[in-house]
């Protein structure tokens, strides 16, 4: 290392001293002796060991930072499409965060353990095990893709997931796993960090606010995200010219997003009774509902779920029952305690797809909130008839994933360019999934319904 490189990083390092000497002066019952910084590592080593501390104490809700599981969840949204995380995140509250946690597989007697950086999981449901690189070559991907347990406990009793992350600098190589997603620290921090700052730093206390502050710029630092192109600076130099507008039109377009997530169940509901012979307004418990008349069987209730927030489900009455009495809900239970299937789309994961890409991603799920027993047990029923939905989806632009919760996927155009307002051709692809899927398709509506219920029937 170049005596230049040196004193940079030894300037990092004394940044990243009091980063953590400001978690650990906080109120927080002490930790064990893994806690005290080894000094007779390297110095990039104990950089790292300073990040990956920092980034679980703010990733853990339980721990008194006073963000709950606020930043766990913008970190969980921020994954890459890749890491296929399908799991509710509604309540993140059981989520368990742990570093250095041992890793081994125990099929091989000549292995020895590995310990990846972090690991987040719900104990019997899914975990995520996340490896952090700076400017160390990529090894371990390949050993922790093939470890049978994870902190003691098997693989295979994480019954919703099993899920892998590599973070990486941009100009490193990548996992060698292909069970590993790739993400780029530079895309931490400018898609979760950075914006997880720019709506949320006023609402946490000041000591939480300064190490997320930290934490960003200890990141640019270490990993040379501080050198700017000639073209990044005319960049900045724009944007610092144009700031006031600027915020003022993604402040419009937020509070616009963020109407539209509690409003879209009553224009969908009304551009399809305005455009489909087959549907009627009903006056709603809780939401927009309409009815789809079968000519050839029962009526049927649709509920739109427009609750704002990230999940927005679109439903049929009696795909959602109670858990114990197995009642029909025209909404969640009390104490969520019920048994779901619905259609949904996700209003803040896929915000990006929907803004810049202008396609709605509309799915078809086996809710990640219902009971462990329920969840297997629907998903075996569904795809007991894999061949029935492959054949009833051909005329669709649904696709079976394979995957136990989200178990279609449809993409459809938001159609910008015939619309003079972005919210109306978002409804109008809405409008295009639901003909598609659900008034075009009774008998994948009638398949869907039966295996829901032969799975009930079982659960009880």
């Amino acid at each position: 290392m170049s005596n230049d490189n040196h004193s940079g990083l030894a300037a990092d390092l004394q940044t990243l001293d009091r980063t953590w000497r400001s978690i650990i002066s906080s109120p927080v019952e002490p930790r064990s002796t893994m806690d005290v910084i080894e000094y007779g590592l390297g110095e990039q080593r104990r950089a790292e060991v300073y990040i990956n501390r920092l980034l679980r104490y703010l990733l853990d809700p339980t721990e008194p930072h006073g963000m709950d599981a606020d930043f766990l969840n913008a970190f969980l949204q921020g994954l890459p499409d890749t890491a296929e995380f399908d799991e509710d995140t509604l309540d993140l509250s059981d989520v368990r965060v742990k570093e250095q946690v041992p890793t081994e597989d125990k099929s091989d007697p000549d292995a020895s353990i590995g310990y990846a950086d972090l690991v987040l999981d719900i104990p019997n449901e899914w975990f995520l095990l996340v490896e952090l690189k700076f400017s160390a070559a990529e090894t371990g991907t390949e050993f922790y893709s093939r470890a049978t347990h994870v902190d003691g406990v098997a693989v295979d009793d994480y019954e919703s997931g099993q899920y892998y992350l590599f973070v990486h600098q941009q100009d490193r190589p990548q996992a060698s796993s292909d069970r590993f997603a790739n993400q780029s620290w530079q895309t931490f921090v400018s898609d979760v960090l950075e914006d997880f700052l720019a709506e949320n730093a006023l609402r946490y206390p000041q000591r939480t606010t300064t190490q997320l502050h930290d934490l960003k710029d200890d990141l640019q630092s270490i990993t040379n995200m501080t050198t700017h192109s000639a073209a990044d600076q005319e960049k900045i130099a724009l944007y610092l010219e144009h700031v006031d507008a600027i915020e003022d039109v993604q402040a419009a377009f937020d509070d616009a997003w963020e109407s539209y997530a509690t409003t879209w169940g009553r224009d969908v509901a009304q551009l399809l009774v305005d455009t489909e012979d087959g549907v009627q307004r009903l006056e709603g418990e809780n939401y927009p509902e309409v009815r789809v008349s079968r000519p050839d069987g029962d009526d049927e209730r649709w509920i739109f779920r427009a609750n704002g927030g990230d999940w927005q489900h679109l439903f049929k009455y009696g795909w959602y029952k109670h858990e114990t009495s197995f009642e029909d809900l025209a909404d969640r239970a009390d104490g969520s305690n019920d048994l779901r299937i619905g259609f949904y789309h996700r209003m803040e994961r896929n915000r990006d797809l929907a803004t810049r890409d202008y396609k709605l991603k509309f799915s078809f799920r086996n809710m990640g909130s219902n009971p462990t027993a329920f969840r297997d047990i629907y998903a075996d029923q569904f795809y007991n008839h894999r061949g029935e939905f492959e054949e009833l989806l051909a005329d669709t632009e649904g696709l079976l994933t394979g995957n136990k919760l989200t178990l279609i996927e449809a993409t459809y155009d938001i159609p910008v360019d015939s619309h003079e307002d972005y919210f109306d051709a978002y409804t109008a692809a809405l409008r295009e999934a639901f003909v598609d899927l659900v008034c075009t398709a009774p008998e994948l509506i009638e398949l869907m319904g039966e295996t829901f219920e032969d799975a009930v029937a079982e659960y009880r």
